[in-house]
């Protein structure tokens, strides 16, 4: 995996996300692919790796990042202003070849690939419906930023809610309605959203994991999954990040 210094264009902090843009001249970004992201000028081994992330927009020459900062890696993406070292896109990202309407989902404050995601379908003029949810002790500057970046999104307070993913399911209704769902979210969010599909609507889900190569020699980040009806496992950073939701054996 090759790393590139890019140029840092902006920065903006939403409670505790940030969104960072930069100058990239190379292959564009696919909706749900991830790049490996770390500050130019940080000379250290701590941390040792880069951060991978979700491409959240694309526009021109400018790529953004969203993110929470939650750790010593994120907190230094976050404070960089210099340059970053990033990689090409990475890792199959949601197919968007059928037809509408469709459905992207964003559960917890992991809704970052689904902004590309609209504005690819949007260009496609594939009728979507964005439900995003805004959980429990999120700042308002976040909520506030997801209604100015999803004009049309329908926004899903779950304070106080017994099963936050089940309220936002709940929110978007019949399920049949969709050709497809993409969802984006927590490891919660996920698996009601696989379950809530079956047998009902094809899905597909953006994985978070841990990753290290990030090119498939390490298996850090190997999933379960289903083949021919066994249980084999595949790469989130080759295969993935994106799964179709009844491949994946949870």
């Amino acid at each position: 995996m090759k790393l590139h210094p890019v140029e840092v264009l902006g920065r903006e902090e939403h409670g505790r996300h940030v969104l960072l843009r930069y100058r990239w001249t190379g292959e564009a970004p696919r909706p749900g692919q991830f790049v490996m992201a770390r500050p130019q000028n940080h000379a250290g081994l701590d941390p040792f790796l880069p951060r991978p992330l979700f491409a959240h927009d694309h526009e021109g020459e400018t790529v953004s990042l969203l993110f929470e900062v939650r750790g010593r890696g994120t907190a230094l993406l976050a404070g960089e202003d210099a340059g970053l070292l990033v990689s090409a896109p990475l890792g199959r990202g949601f197919g968007t070849e059928g037809s509408g309407p469709v459905a992207l989902i964003g559960g917890g404050v992991w809704v970052s690939p689904l902004k590309l995601l609209s504005r690819r379908l949007k260009g496609s003029g594939v009728d979507h419906d964005v439900y995003l949810e805004v959980p429990e002790g999120a700042p308002e500057a976040y909520a506030e930023f997801l209604r100015t970046r999803y004009e049309s999104a329908a926004l899903i307070e779950t304070g106080g809610a017994s099963d936050p993913p089940r309220a936002v399911l709940d929110r978007v209704g019949e399920l049949s309605g969709y050709a497809t769902l993409y969802v984006s979210g927590t490891a919660e969010t996920l698996q009601a959203a696989k379950h809530a599909a079956e047998g009902v609507v094809s899905a597909q889900l953006a994985l978070r994991e841990r990753m290290a190569c990030a090119n498939g020699s390490c298996y850090g980040c190997a999933v379960p999954v289903w083949e021919a009806g066994e249980k084999t496992y595949r790469r989130a950073c080759v295969e993935g990040p994106v799964f179709r939701a009844e491949a994946l054996a949870w």
